[in-house]
């Protein structure tokens, strides 16, 4: 009996051994996916931004070729 019960202990303290390594694990990885998420949110805020200033340029470009485009035609209009 005295041999059931320590190996009972045994079998205890190796189960709560293991739920512990499994709580830091699943708690290591949360904060992993947090940061990720965090990281990634950078990332996609810094591609939306790059990309708006292009749009931005590109409606400037666009703008400008009307600008110099109308005088021509207002000119073709004319004659």
């Amino acid at each position: 009996m005295a041999e059931a019960e320590h190996e009972y202990e045994e079998l205890k303290a190796d189960s709560e051994e293991a739920t512990r390594r499994f709580e830091t694990i699943v708690r290591l990885m949360n904060k992993e996916i947090v940061r990720f998420q965090e990281q990634k949110t950078l990332d996609m805020g810094l591609a939306f931004h790059e990309f708006a200033k292009g749009q931005a340029r590109l409606a400037n470009g666009i703008a400008d070729a009307w600008r110099s485009l109308l005088p021509k035609l207002e000119a073709c209009s004319s004659a």
